[in-house]
């Protein structure tokens, strides 16, 4: 008979915070809904700087820091409630400026784009031609659907056509779905996931990969023995992320899960249906808590 998992069910941070030292912190789900801040993300952030805890954010978000760092203040929520900002972009955005990983060194200078005129920024100081058909092309980036409610569907033609030609494609974000404003919509994740499944060359960038960590831990600047508990609410980027990492954490519910889960933001679901969900999954949490609060 499989063990049940092993994991605490809290209701706030503030319940386990005196073990750790510092958090990396997700936000699409966690801290935000890609619209508004949730109810108590605010005031938990207060309260963990109030605590004197270090906080790193930790995002998919296939753009520069600077550009994530941006719509949080529009927000509402105010850069000295953070420390290091690093979303999954910009870790692409500098490779693409080094070409020194020879993955990234092969990439030709014409470039396919998918993807929303928001995630412009990684083509900011780059030597790159942007073309807009796949015979043009030397490799393929997807930051997301060009429209928020696409399905994967729309880009098969694409997707095939770039397969034909062999074409390497980058994919700053592993997410495959969010939930914006109340909706879930498909991620960059999603239309690369189905390139991949093609025979397609894809390289990622971001959670769960472990130079998405390493590239926040340097930001962070810590000391090795530094103990750092991870908040997320993603089973397949977040928590598979932190599990590889060797990191604590808390695995946030009532996010993109919540429906899965059949419990709302703020509440806590039925251990047995949790059990099943990560037995199910394969991940491994240290505690469970219905939202991102203190």
């Amino acid at each position: 008979m499989t063990p049940s998992p092993s994991y605490e069910m809290i209701s706030g941070l503030s319940e386990v915070m005196g073990k750790y030292d510092a958090v990396i912190l997700d936000l699409w789900g966690v801290v935000h809904d890609g619209v508004t801040p949730y109810p108590q993300s605010i005031p938990a952030l207060n309260a963990l700087r109030a605590a004197g805890v270090p906080v790193a954010l930790l995002s998919n978000a296939p753009r520069r820091s600077e550009v994530v760092i941006a719509r949080m203040e529009e927000m509402g929520i105010a850069r000295d409630l953070y420390g290091p900002a690093v979303a999954s972009g910009e870790i692409a955005y500098r490779q693409l400026r080094t070409r020194t990983d020879p993955w990234y060194a092969a990439l030709g200078r014409k470039v396919l784009r998918v993807g929303p005129g928001r995630d412009q920024s990684l083509f900011e100081g780059q030597d790159v031609d942007m073309v807009e058909d796949v015979a043009d092309a030397e490799w393929v980036l997807v930051t997301g659907p060009n429209d928020d409610y696409d399905a994967v569907a729309v880009y098969e033609d694409l997707l095939h056509a770039a397969r034909a030609r062999d074409l390497p494609m980058l994919c700053p974000n592993p997410d495959r779905e969010v939930i914006r404003g109340g909706d879930r919509i498909i991620c960059a994740g999603a239309i690369a996931g189905r390139y991949e499944e093609l025979g397609g060359n894809v390289r990622w960038e971001g959670k769960p990969l472990a130079s998405a960590y390493d590239f926040c831990l340097q930001a962070f600047n810590m000391g090795p023995d530094a103990k750092l508990l991870v908040v997320g609410d993603s089973l397949s980027t977040d928590v598979a992320g932190s599990n590889a990492a060797g990191l604590d954490i808390a695995f946030v519910t009532g996010g993109i899960h919540a429906e899965e889960l059949n419990a709302p933001r703020g509440t806590l679901p039925d251990r047995d249906a949790l059990d099943r969900l990560l037995t199910i999954t394969g991940r491994q949490i240290a505690y469970a808590v219905g939202d991102f609060n203190w």
